[in-house]
């Protein structure tokens, strides 16, 4: 498969002073209260060229994790490399001013430095635009923060996102979904973990204050805590905001009752192929946004939804944004899987599509209790149903 298709800058040539660019444009993606953000940033050098920056930005662990950058690029290879980086994020992109884009790479980089997290290759091209310091009065602050948040405009959109900020001991995203400064104290982990499951029940209602139960499955990394909560919800002129949050109980469960707590069906279908190469290849080019991983046996494509839909459910998993998982094995095997039947639909149709004729072959169709596709990645197996036969 080939993989470097465009011309990708990766790294500087050793200069002793910055950089002279002239600021164009950016854009970022509306995902902060998930968060990550993409962000795009075109300027022009001093050549007359164009200059284009890609940043991935995590506020929970990592910072800036993710940097590519381009010059003179096509609409074609620009398109490629935001789908490459950001197309799983689920957002749409927003205009930002230069000041707001420096704003939110300094914010980013403060997790670097916390979390003593390594920048990603290039620095040298990006180094200009880091410890600027940036006047963020209240007014820029509201303005750039409505940029980045999508509008939160029920309840259990709301509950879920201020769970997974809180989790993720993001208090700029947590405080940001907050009308009441006692649930600005919500604290229900140490550390920044992750939210793998938030089921959300109304429970009743006082004045103008609809409360909730919560009950939120977080992965410690070394096991799993269940935590139950209440969150108070009120509606504003700007739309719903959290009031209150408690902690009722915490505790640790064992991976087992983990396991059960995270059953849900999974389809799959498998598919033999003629050559694998070639059925890759229709992918990367038919599923530029998909999140691609190369595995000792296979190639693994994850594709996402085009948006965050499933955060408005009173059961949130953190896995309900992927649309569908593609593995291409060395056995010359194609597994699928999906979470809904409505997506499983979407698959067969793709797979029986004129450009799939004569190389794929469907060899058989499954639906689980539980999810094992992953296993069946990490297993060793190069063939699904060996991999089958050894589970039971």
């Amino acid at each position: 498969m080939n993989r470097e298709r465009f011309k990708v800058i990766k790294g500087g040539g050793g200069k002793t002073s910055g950089p002279k660019y002239k600021f164009k444009r950016g854009y970022v993606t509306d995902t902060r209260l998930m968060g990550v953000v993409g962000m795009k940033l075109f300027w022009e050098n001093e050549e007359g060229n164009e200059y284009i920056q890609f940043f991935h930005l995590d506020f929970e662990e990592y910072g800036i994790d993710g940097y590519e950058s381009l010059i003179n690029g096509s609409h074609e290879e620009i398109d490629f490399i935001s789908a490459k980086m950001m197309g799983g994020l689920g957002g749409r992109f927003v205009r930002i001013s230069k000041k707001e884009g420096k704003y939110l790479l300094n914010e980013s980089y403060k997790v670097n430095i916390n979390n003593n997290e390594a920048l990603p290759q290039g620095m040298e091209e990006y180094d200009f635009l880091l410890n600027v310091k940036i006047n963020a009065d209240e007014a820029f602050l509201v303005k750039i923060w409505n940029k980045i948040c999508e509008d939160v405009v029920d309840d259990l959109s709301l509950i879920n996102y201020f769970v997974m900020r809180a989790v993720g001991m993001d208090k700029l995203g947590q405080n940001h979904l907050c009308i009441n400064d006692k649930a600005k104290e919500f604290e229900p982990t140490d550390r920044a973990y992750t939210l793998i499951k938030n089921v959300v029940e109304f429970s009743y209602a006082d004045g103008d204050i609809k409360y909730y139960n919560v009950e939120s499955l977080v992965d410690l990394d070394k096991g799993y805590q269940l935590i139950i909560s209440k969150v108070g919800i009120k509606q504003t002129e700007n739309g719903p905001g959290v009031y209150y949050a408690t902690i009722d109980n915490r505790m640790r469960i064992s991976s087992i009752e983990a396991t059960f707590q995270l059953k849900k069906p999974e389809y799959i279908l498998v598919y033999s192929i003629d050559d694998l190469i070639e059925v890759a290849e229709i992918l990367d080019n038919d599923k530029p946004n998909a999140m691609q991983n190369i595995h000792e046996t296979g190639f693994l494509y994850t594709e996402f939804n085009p948006n965050n839909n499933h955060v408005k459910s009173p059961i949130y998993y953190l896995n309900g944004d992927i649309f569908a998982v593609y593995f291409i094995t060395t056995q010359n095997q194609l597994a699928v899987s999906t979470f809904t039947e409505e997506n499983l639909a979407e698959v067969k149709k793709y797979f029986a599509g004129k450009v799939f004729k004569g190389i794929i072959e469907l060899e058989g169709e499954f639906k689980t209790d539980t999810p094992i596709l992953y296993e069946f990645v990490h297993s060793g197996y190069e063939d699904f149903f060996d991999f089958l036969n050894h589970e039971e």
